[in-house]
């Protein structure tokens, strides 16, 4: 997942209501936190230092919550 695909994923979380305020907090403080390097550079930070652990414990956890409850 590439940094902008986050970015939109945490968007459409945003909309449907689907993740708690204290993943929404997290998501928005990873955000604002790449988003403070330079716009070439946010890429990089992104697969290397977030991408995985994001993924794993975030994105794919939401996602499976959401196909056990019909949304997908």
């Amino acid at each position: 997942m590439k940094y902008k695909e986050f970015v939109d994923w945490c968007n459409q979380r945003a909309c449907d209501g689907c993740w708690s305020s204290a993943t929404a907090i997290y998501c928005i403080g990873v955000c604002s936190t790449i988003n403070s390097y330079r716009f070439w550079k946010r890429e990089k930070i992104w697969k290397d230092k977030y991408e995985e652990k994001i993924v794993r414990d975030v994105v794919e956890v939401i996602n499976e919550k959401r196909r056990e409850m019909g949304y997908c």
